[in-house]
């Protein structure tokens, strides 16, 4: 019985808290200025999210091994 208001209790105190933290600031933010609390994000245009997408893998394809590399052995002793 005690374990289950110990995790109530605890369930409780993280919720009031979300609210008072998180939840509550944000909708006293959204009524004074009439958007949402965060900025929107800038976007990139498609062609530099590609060029982005191709420099990322050409890192990782360097990176990594060959497909027919055999990966290191391990020497126990």
């Amino acid at each position: 019985m005690n374990t289950v208001l110990l995790a109530l209790g605890a369930a409780l105190a993280a919720g009031a808290l979300t609210w008072f933290f998180c939840l509550r600031p944000m909708r006293r933010s959204r009524r004074a200025h009439g958007a949402s609390c965060c900025a929107p994000a800038e976007e990139a245009s498609i062609e530099d999210q590609i060029r982005a997408a191709r420099a990322e893998l050409a890192r990782l394809h360097t990176a990594t091994p060959s497909a027919g590399a055999r990966p290191p052995s391990r020497h126990e002793p």
